[in-house]
């Protein structure tokens, strides 16, 4: 009997070690099945979004150091902090060589506040909107640099004329015009983060420096995202990820009323 009992007991003793280890292999593989449930951080800088080429025109090649002619057409204007003529001329020169100009038959047509706008030796920005609306050839959009005051009103009477459903999109970088104005009348708008010294006034000379070494990166990735684009923006949260991936890599955040503390969907900050 002793020997009977023995082997049970030793059977039951197996059978014991046999179901915890079944147990400790059953938690292993349900921790790495739990693991692999949990959800993963989205990284944003690298959503993609469907993009349809807006023809099959290609304004230049993939070497990007040639173009072809085209009746495409993207306006940029050199505003406030980007009218220096050897800015403006160095710039220019640039964008010459990588889109042409549509002076030569390429894709750029550049002007500048105030010289291109004046009128009876004033400065008039509500010419813009003549110039948009007589435009020869396939407007793809305009970029703006440095909006001076009042550029929101053009560019509303622009949407007028287009009764609010202008046909390609408008970029305003680094504007100087009021921000709500800018916001309504633009499928995009992008500050400079503002420095401060330690007193609290801010550091104009260091911002306008630091948006002038910023701009040609985020000037020529806008121009590449709008010969993509076919149309403006819709008018709702996908617009985030246009510019996160219009602006890969760059720090962004959204700019927030100094008042109210709200932000609007396409309005950002560069910092």
């Amino acid at each position: 009997m002793n020997q009977i009992k023995h082997i049970i007991e030793y059977k039951h003793s197996n059978l014991l070690k046999l179901l915890g280890a079944l147990s400790l292999v059953f938690l292993v593989v349900l921790a790495f099945s739990c693991h692999k449930e949990e959800p993963e951080e989205i990284d944003l800088s690298a959503h993609q979004l469907k993009i349809s080429d807006s023809s099959e025109e290609k304004p230049f090649d993939n070497k990007d150091t040639c173009w072809q002619y085209t009746n495409k057409k993207i306006y940029i204007l050199f505003g406030y902090d980007f009218n220096d003529q050897e800015l403006v001329t160095n710039c220019t020169s640039l964008l010459s060589q990588k889109y042409g100009l549509t002076s030569e038959g390429g894709l750029i047509n550049t002007i500048t506040y105030p010289d291109s706008f004046k009128h009876n030796g004033k400065n008039y920005i509500s010419e813009l909107t003549s110039m948009l609306t007589e435009a020869d050839g396939d407007l793809l959009g305009v970029i703006i640099l440095g909006a001076p005051e009042n550029t929101h009103i053009a560019l509303a009477r622009l949407q007028d004329y287009w009764n609010m459903k202008v046909p390609y999109p408008v970029f305003s970088l680094f504007p100087q015009d009021e921000s709500l104005g800018m916001e309504s009348t633009c499928d995009f708008v992008l500050d400079k983060q503002q420095t401060a010294d330690v007193t609290g006034n801010l550091v104009s000379e260091e911002d306008v420096s630091q948006k002038i070494n910023d701009f040609p990166d985020v000037l020529y990735s806008c121009i590449d995202y709008m010969m993509m684009m076919n149309g403006p923006f819709k008018k709702d949260g996908s617009i985030q990820a246009h510019i996160i991936q219009m602006l890969h890599g760059k720090k962004l955040q959204y700019y927030l009323d100094p008042e109210t503390g709200l932000h609007a969907i396409n309005h950002f900050v560069l910092y």
